[in-house]
């Protein structure tokens, strides 16, 4: 394989150059890590599942509440703008950096979420997943969206429960449960034959936060069809009651929030767009009594 170059906005680009040769080796290579993805996925799986209970509560133990919300900002693609408070766009592939699209739906659930940004900005930022750090291309083209397709409102609202990892000390005793997880001779066997370094857990709370706001959270949802870390935990914290996920935005370092909507009924949990909406509107107000309505 060679790298060739070609010409962007009159900047000199490198892509890569493959000859058909390439091709064979380069799909045989490919199910390799595939296989070692899932089975990486599947041996964890195993072992959390073992601990699931625990693992919520530890998760729930940290939540705190209410955690009320003044304006914040939702950003919809265009053709959800009738249903603003709606999460069902969370569902599609890949899903969200906290909920599980369809993945692989027959051997995955998933769940929605609904995000809301502190800011306009911020919100229009996390929804086209674009950053201001001087690309070669503009947002809206690594995008693959135009801006004239979003509609933004207004949100406010209280949320019963919040888990905040602003703090890294929440998730302390979550890592304790997993960080002694192991990994079979098999898995170890297939990561050499990647030449890839031996796998390894998370094993701080720290490590766990970075990992969670990874900007490339979507390699594996995308590539490989198996979760994120950051969708697994928020699919825990989900099942634990925990009602929303407060972070900061990779992009720009503003607060955001990740709102559970199966996790509403029984709570006193609610979101209104505040402002006067048209009549068409389906969803202005997401309460346990307006659930079905907002889907």
């Amino acid at each position: 394989m060679t790298r060739g170059p070609f010409h962007h906005r009159g900047r000199r680009v490198f892509v890569d150059r493959f000859s058909l040769a390439d091709i064979p080796r380069t799909k045989a290579q490919f199910n390799q890590r595939l296989q070692f993805e899932w089975e990486f996925y599947s041996e964890v799986a195993y072992q959390r599942s073992q601990i699931l209970d625990k693992l919520k509560k530890a998760l729930l133990e940290q939540a705190a509440g209410p955690f009320k919300l003044d304006r914040w900002q939702r950003a919809v693609k265009y053709k959800y703008t009738l249903s603003p408070l709606s999460a069902r766009g969370s569902l599609s592939d890949p899903g969200g950096r906290f909920n599980i699209g369809q993945v692989r739906p027959t051997l995955i659930p998933s769940f929605p979420a609904l995000y809301l940004a502190k800011t306009k900005s911020t919100a229009e930022d996390e929804l086209l997943a674009r950053n201001k750090k001087g690309e070669l291309m503009t947002p809206e083209e690594l995008a693959l969206t135009r801006t004239a397709s979003v509609t933004v409102v207004a949100v406010s609202g209280e949320i019963e429960t919040v888990l905040d990892i602003h703090r890294a000390a929440c998730l302390k005793n979550f890592i304790e449960l997993t960080r002694h997880f192991t990994f079979s001779d098999r898995l170890k066997k297939l990561a050499g034959l990647l030449h890839f370094p031996p796998p390894r857990l998370i094993a701080t709370a720290e490590e766990l936060k970075r990992n969670l706001l990874d900007p490339l959270w979507r390699f594996l949802p995308m590539q490989m069809d198996i979760p994120s870390n950051s969708q697994i935990f928020g699919q825990i914290a989900m099942e634990a009651g925990v009602g929303g996920i407060l972070y900061p935005s990779v992009l720009t370092g503003e607060d955001c929030i990740a709102v559970f909507p199966t996790c509403v009924p029984g709570t006193s949990s609610f979101l209104v767009v505040d402002d006067p909406v048209p009549k068409e509107v389906k969803c202005a107000r997401l309460d346990e009594t307006t659930l079905d309505d907002c889907f």
